[in-house]
Parts: structure tokens; C-alpha cells; sequence
């Protein structure tokens, strides 16, 4: 069907027709490329100098409504993104009538549905694309082409007015904003979960951080970790669980983990074995002076732990800043005791620590026993057919405790001092004397009673402690003897007069000489 363009009705944009003014007819020619919301396409041809309007349809047809990918490609696809508003410095202008319109970045404000295609400089209506009910009928808004008569977009009876007053449009909006309200309150769940979550995360690690400090605490100070009994009614738990509780009075995080019965407490000696391994490998890291100095000296010693099991130990020496330095730094069992297997062990500690053997251990020191310091198989002969400039210094302290052992030895008077302090800690070890000891110690003296030191003969330092204790002690040994001596009690009255009579001045000469020499040495 044809018309000419001076008819006396015209299409607003919104598929309602409405009569023209006579002036407006004379002024105005009809817009390019406009399409309805009916369904009327006008199309623009020159023929004979006469403009003339193609119709395609006057009534609506009913189609299912676009998907959300129709429209060009530069507007949004989903309702997962939101509507697409350009802002330009300058919009493409058109030739409608006797001026060039263009689209206007204000209309963002007046109609936020609106969103704009840069590709075909029209507008699209943002929720009846995505939140339309289907097989709703197209309207120009929702189009492949969109909407582009910038003329009479404006228009109170036509372009975006109309399009906002449908029925289908304002259901659109319902649906859109219930979306969004959705969508929010959805946010502000998952924002809530993940401030809890990170809440809870950073209590776990303070708890951690806790439970690591506590152990640091009774290692650093060598008491023991746990009691015997750590059930809830215990009255000694043990340092570890002691410590904690009282933390736990001052620090609501750590209350809380201890009193709640469904959370993980991580006080049981399988953690703890866990955390104090994680401590003792960030121990050697701390020791980057040895790498800085570059060259280093050990020292190692086997001995027997309270199991009975073969322990090696390894001390690192070096010189850094001036000073030179002792660092503990590892201690393992020793499955293997002859020169081989020590000698893998500790090759095998400084591999594990990073540390460069080969070129840079300088000295290593032990004692004296053959398997540690065999001339051609021995510990430090096989050290050093892999580190050329590992010279072996025998322990200069192992050295002066032989000289000390042997010179004693040599002097009747310090051997017989000695074997009576033997003497006196077997005595006083026996329960009931031992009782007693502890007892008068506590009346005596303020403080924690203390024990009479066993003499060792490759440790002068023990025989100095156990000096110390005698001299410090003197009364109460004396007052322990004369008790038991006075209770008649058979062998142990006997024991307890021959020892007290031993306790003369050539005893006391002994004491006093002695306790200066060792604790000089």
C-alpha cells in the first residue's frame, strides 16, 4: 500500500496516528529509515522528484519477542549487563526536515532504560529486551533496527513517552527492578558469608599463632609440654594446657576455641610434634649469617637421649660482623655409630640446610674417641676426603676435662673426696631419704629444693654442678645425716654415721679448692 507524504496523518513512533498541523506539513519531511512500532516501515525514494512512503502493515503482528542477542553487537546480551549508555563528545547527526538531530547523552537521566548503539545510532529499550514476557510482540524499541526518529523522541504523545506509558513497557520495569532488587540482596549475602569467612580464617591463624607461641615458649625454656593427666578435671594439666588456659582468661578467640566442644582445639601431642617440626625448619633459616660469612667449622657429639637412643647433634661456628658465633643447628637420631654412618649423617644434615660443604668448612671438631677421630677411616677422615680445608681440631673442652679427670685421679685425697660424693647421691637418692632431703631443704632455704648432681667423667661441668650443690647444701646434708643417724635404723643409721664422719676439714679443704679449680676451668 502507498501514500504520499502530504497525507493528512503520520506515524509518531509509537504506532498511533495523529493529525497534522497544515504548517507542520509544509516544514517537515518525513524521517529516514523510522521504524514503527505497528510494524509500518517507511521507506524514503526519489522518484520523479516526489517522495514517496512504502507501508509494510498497519496492524501489529503477533511474533515471539526478541532474544536478548538481537540488536546490534554492541549493546547488552544478557540481563547480566546493564544497559549499554555511551557518552560521546558529539552524536551522529541526521537530516530530518530542515535540521540535523542527533541523539542526546541526557536522555540517560530522563529514561535510564534507554541504551545506545554506536553502530546503528539508534536506541533500544533495555528491560523489554532482557525482562519481556516470550511471544510478546516487537515493538521499535525492542527491534533488531531500534528507535532513531531523534525528532520526535521528545514528543509527549510519541518516541520515548508513549513506549514508557505501555502496558508492556511498565511490566518490563517491575520485572527489571525485582531483578536488581535480587540480585542486591543477593550480594549482600555473599558479602556477609565472605566477612564471616575471612573473620573465621583470621581467628584460625591467631589461634595458630597461639598455640605456636605457647610451644616455642616451653621449648625455648626446656620444661616439659605435658602432663601426665590433661582430662578436664585435672588439676595439673601439664606447662602446655596451663599456659594456654591462662592465655584463654585474657583473649576471647582462644576461650572460645578451648570451652566450644565442636571446635578443633589443637592441643593433642600429634599438633603439637606438627608445629614444633614447622619450628624447628624455620630455625635454620634465621641462620643466614653462616651463608653471608661463607666459610663455617662444626662440631658434633653423639649421645644417648632418656630412651636410650643414639642421639648426633651438630653446632655451627663462624665469623660474621666482627665476633664469632656458636648456632645450634640440628639433632638426629644415629641409626648407624661406626665412622660410615656418622659421617652420612652429618654430610647429610648440611646438604639438608642448604649449606656448602665442600669449599667452605674450614675445621671440624670432635672428641676424642677413635671412630670420631681415626686417622684413616675415622669420622673426620672421611669428612675430609670431601672438604679438603676441613682440618680436624680435637675438642679443646673434651681435651682439658681428660687432663682435670686424669690430674684428680692422680691425687689420693681428691679420688677418695670424690667417690664419698659419689656415695652421697646414692644415699640420698633412696625414696625415704630422699623425702627427707626435699623436706629439710624446705625448711632451710627459701626457694625450690635442689638435687645432688651424679659425677661424670667426661663432663667436668657436671662435677662443678655437683661441687656447687655439696657447698651450697653443706648444712642440710649434715642435718639429713644426723636425723637418720638418730632414728637407729639399722644399715641406713650405719651408712648415714660413716658418711657423716667423713665430712671432716680435709673433706671441706677439698670442697673449697676443688669448687675454685672447676669453676675456673
Amino acid at each position: 500500500m502507498k501514500r504520499k507524504a502530504d497525507s493528512e496523518t503520520e506515524p509518531d513512533g509509537s504506532g498511533v496516528e495523529r493529525a497534522r498541523e497544515p504548517a507542520e506539513r509544509e516544514q517537515e519531511d518525513l524521517s529516514v529509515g523510522e521504524t514503527e512500532s505497528e510494524g509500518i516501515v517507511e521507506q524514503e525514494s526519489e522518484t520523479d522528484g516526489e517522495t514517496e512512503v512504502e507501508a509494510e502493515s498497519e496492524t501489529p503482528t503477533e511474533e515471539p519477542r526478541a532474544s536478548t542477542s538481537s540488536g546490534p553487537s554492541d549493546i547488552s546480551k544478557s540481563q547480566e549487563e546493564p544497559p549499554v549508555q555511551p557518552i560521546m563528545n558529539i552524536y551522529p547527526r541526521t537530516l530530518m526536515g530542515d535540521r540535523r538531530r542527533s541523539f542526546k547523552a541526557a536522555w540517560y537521566h530522563i529514561h535510564p532504560w534507554l541504551e545506545y548503539s554506536k553502530k546503528s545510532d539508534s536506541v533500544f529499550c533495555y528491560p523489554c529486551r532482557h525482562f519481556s514476557p516470550p511471544k510478546v510482540s516487537e515493538t521499535v524499541f525492542d527491534s533488531q533496527l531500534g528507535f532513531n526518529n531523534w525528532k520526535k523522541a521528545t514528543y509527549k504523545e510519541g518516541g520515548f513517552a508513549i513506549h514508557a506509558r505501555s502496558e508492556r513497557h511498565k511490566q518490563a520495569m517491575i520485572t527489571w527492578r525485582d531483578y536488581q532488587k535480587a540480585v542486591k540482596s543477593n550480594a549482600t549475602l555473599v558479602t556477609a558469608l565472605n566477612k564471616e569467612h575471612n573473620k573465621q580464617v583470621q581467628e584460625n591463624r591467631d589461634y595458630i599463632k597461639t598455640i605456636g607461641k605457647v610451644l616455642l615458649l616451653t621449648a625455648t625454656q626446656n620444661i616439659a609440654q605435658r602432663g601426665h593427666d590433661e582430662s578436664a578435671e585435672s588439676d595439673n594439666k601439664g606447662n602446655f594446657m596451663a599456659i594456654l588456659e591462662t592465655i584463654a582468661k585474657h583473649d576471647t578467640t582462644v576461650k572460645k576455641r578451648l570451652t566450644s566442644i565442636h571446635n578443633a582445639k589443637y592441643t593433642s601431642k600429634g599438633i603439637q610434634n606438627e608445629v614444633l617440626s614447622c619450628l624447628a625448619d624455620m630455625v635454620p633459616t634465621k641462620i643466614i649469617e653462616v651463608k653471608d660469612s661463607e666459610v663455617f667449622s662444626i662440631m658434633a657429639d653423639e649421645t644417648k637421649d632418656v630412651k636410650k637412643k643414639e642421639q648426633i647433634s651438630l653446632v655451627l661456628r663462624y665469623y660474621f660482623r666482627g665476633a664469632v658465633h656458636e648456632s645450634f643447628l640440628h639433632f638426629e637420631s644415629a641409626d648407624r655409630l661406626d665412622a660410615a654412618g656418622l659421617t652420612d649423617k652429618i654430610i647429610h644434615i648440611l646438604e639438608s640446610h642448604g649449606l656448602e660443604y665442600k669449599n667452605n668448612l674450614v675445621s671440624q671438631a670432635y672428641d676424642g674417641a677413635s671412630v670420631m677421630s681415626g686417622k684413616h677411616s675415622g669420622v673426620q677422615a672421611r669428612i675430609k676426603e670431601q672438604a679438603k680445608h676441613a682440618f680436624y681440631i680435637h675438642c679443646s673442652a673434651h681435651c682439658l676435662n681428660l687432663v682435670l679427670v686424669d690430674t684428680v685421679k692422680a691425687v689420693p685425697e681428691v679420688g677418695q673426696f670424690f667417690s664419698l660424693l659419689e656415695r652421697l647421691y646414692v644415699f640420698t637418692s633412696g625414696s625415704y631419704v630422699h623425702q627427707k632431703w626435699l623436706s629439710i631443704q624446705k625448711e632451710m632455704y627459701p626457694g625450690a629444693p635442689r638435687e645432688l648432681q651424679r659425677l661424670s667423667d667426661t663432663r667436668w661441668a657436671c662435677r662443678y654442678m655437683a661441687l656447687h650443690t655439696i657447698m651450697d647444701r653443706l648444712p642440710a646434708i649434715k642435718r639429713v645425716l644426723q636425723d637418720i643417724v638418730q632414728e637407729h635404723n639399722g644399715d641406713r643409721s650405719v651408712e648415714a654415721r660413716g658418711l657423716l664422719a667423713q665430712i671432716d676439714l680435709q673433706f671441706i679443704v677439698c670442697l673449697v679448692t676443688l669448687h675454685k679449680v672447676f669453676g675456673e676451668a
